[in-house]
């Protein structure tokens, strides 16, 4: 399982969320680096709902800066 911590590093890589998606409890988020010109999609799920609000949170805080 993914922890916010990772979702976190990736972010710092220049990673960013391009979608997400919950289904049965289960978070899908599809990350894309913008940065090279090999970017590529991942997906990543996580299953705790508090990790997953902690990366809510962080993406919010990153668009209001």
């Amino acid at each position: 399982m993914t922890s916010f911590n990772d979702l976190k590093s990736l972010y710092e890589d220049g990673y960013r969320c391009i979608y997400h998606d919950c289904t049965n409890s289960n978070h899908t988020i599809y990350l894309k680096n913008f940065d090279n010109e090999n970017s590529q999609a991942l997906e990543i799920e996580v299953n705790d709902e508090n990790e997953f609000s902690q990366f809510q949170n962080y993406m919010n805080d990153l668009k209001m800066s």
